[in-house]
């Protein structure tokens, strides 16, 4: 009978080892370019066609879930967006509240709203902006 606890015992050990075995190291896959570079803080956007944005109107853009919002010059704007591989992105139809603001903040209003629904792409360049690229060469141009 002496040996029933010494069999338990070496059994205890020998699955505490197997425990500490190393596995196989689990399938990896190369890093995202699906939008990680987007989330986090709000992006306070500088130029919008190539035209610097009107001074103090807070204009920016936040990247959060699949979730795009922001404040485009008068009104905050909110929709969805799917970002892909090759740095490919795909902006919803954007809602935004309705305030009426002096023409100036609404002609850049209307001019950004028109330009996120033609983007396709995105890029961080050198300095970390975020350009956001339309086909046709527009841009929207933002930092953190």
């Amino acid at each position: 009978m002496p040996r029933m606890p010494f069999t338990a015992a070496i059994i205890a050990v020998a699955a505490g080892l197997a425990a500490c075995a190393p596995t196989e190291a689990p399938m990896t896959k190369p890093a995202p370019t699906s939008g990680a570079a987007l989330a986090g803080a709000e992006w306070q956007i500088a130029e919008i066609g190539g035209v610097p944005v009107l001074p103090n109107v807070p204009v920016t853009i936040k990247f959060e879930d699949g979730r795009v919002f922001g404040a485009g010059s008068c009104n905050r704007f909110m929709g969805g967006y799917e970002a892909g591989a090759a740095f490919t992105i795909k902006l919803g139809q954007m809602a935004s509240t309705m305030m009426a603001c002096p023409e100036p903040q609404m002609a850049q209003e209307q001019k950004l709203l028109a330009l996120l629904g033609d983007v396709n792409s995105y890029s961080i360049d050198a300095s970390g902006a975020l350009v956001l690229k339309a086909p046709d060469g527009r841009t929207v141009k933002a930092r953190r």
